[in-house]
């Protein structure tokens, strides 16, 4: 009997050593297998008075040098154009128990690299930052990866609805349809509201394209402005003029209507509590607002005819 319960008291602390959440002040041991972690379960508020920031430990648990990358969560950049959040962050800095001294770019939001030598365990400062911050930790091969696969996806997405655009504006020309074009001007606008959201992962670091970066925000508020116009008119324009095919266009209008919702919830919520879905969060309002941009030219293009 007395051996039975040692065992389960042995099974019990076990348990809940598995179970219970890392301190913040319990190091990190990462190896040369490391790809992506969220930081903010293992860090913790400065201290000290004076030093506004926040501090976390790592350990090399590797034979090589171990070499990392700290990124805050992206900014919401529609929130940004909307004057919800404040576009500009200070560039993040870092300082190693080991008086190494780490500095971000000036004015960009790539993150910090960082280096932990091979077998050793290094405290890490980070001025200027709170513990509710979002942070992220990166290999720099998987950060690599995961910003190709964005600029792949928002190309994809990007020349697929371009592609759309085109034959909408083509069937609402041969079919002269009215109701038609105005889904080609919500398509248009939403179309350039995506543009505009990824011109930044998008288009290359060449001087011309770079050239567009300043009028960015604009771009957003011109294309939400429109979207929101085309909207109501849509809706009014089937209220009270007697349409042709009205049956089709409701459906249109609804399933439009329900995808722009979940956009406008997804953007709420990454505005309210970043981070709320990990890395894809900021992605999942887009997603949204990509089907709602080819719900509006699918419609257009697959108008039925007058008859």
């Amino acid at each position: 009997m007395r051996r039975s319960l040692g065992i389960f008291g042995i099974c019990l602390t076990l348990a809940f050593g598995v179970l219970a959440p890392a301190q913040a002040s319990d190091p990190l041991r990462l190896d040369e297998t490391f790809r992506l972690l969220h930081l903010n379960p293992y860090v913790k508020d400065s201290e000290t008075a004076d030093s506004n920031g926040v501090v976390f430990s790592i350990q090399n648990g590797g034979s090589q040098p171990l070499d990392l990358v700290l990124r805050r969560a992206q900014l919401n950049d529609l929130a940004v154009a909307l004057g919800l959040q404040s576009g500009s962050r200070p560039a993040l800095r870092l300082f190693s128990s080991d008086s190494r001294e780490f500095a971000a770019p000036l004015g960009s939001d790539a993150g910090l690299a960082f280096s932990v030598p091979a077998g050793q365990m290094h405290s890490f400062f980070v001025p200027q930052v709170t513990a509710q911050t979002v942070l992220y930790l990166w290999s720099p091969e998987q950060l690599a990866s995961h910003q190709t696969a964005r600029q792949t996806f928002y190309g994809t997405m990007l020349l697929m609805l371009a592609i759309m655009f085109v034959l909408a504006v083509a069937a609402a020309i041969v079919r002269r349809s009215r109701r038609a074009a105005y889904g080609v001007t919500m398509g248009g606008g939403l179309l350039v509201l995506l543009a505009s959201l990824w011109l930044r992962d998008v288009l290359p670091d060449g001087a011309g394209f770079q050239s567009l970066m300043p009028y960015r925000l604009t771009m957003i508020q011109a294309a939400v402005g429109l979207g929101v116009v085309m909207s109501l008119v849509a809706h009014l324009n089937l209220v009270i003029r007697v349409a042709i095919n009205r049956n089709y266009w409701t459906r249109v209008i609804i399933f439009a209507d329900a995808t722009l919702v979940a956009a406008a919830g997804f953007w709420t919520a990454d505005v309210l509590t970043p981070g709320f879905a990990g890395i894809v969060g900021a992605e999942l309002g887009d997603i949204m607002l990509v089907m709602t941009c080819a719900i509006v030219l699918l419609g257009a293009f697959f108008v039925p005819d007058r008859r």
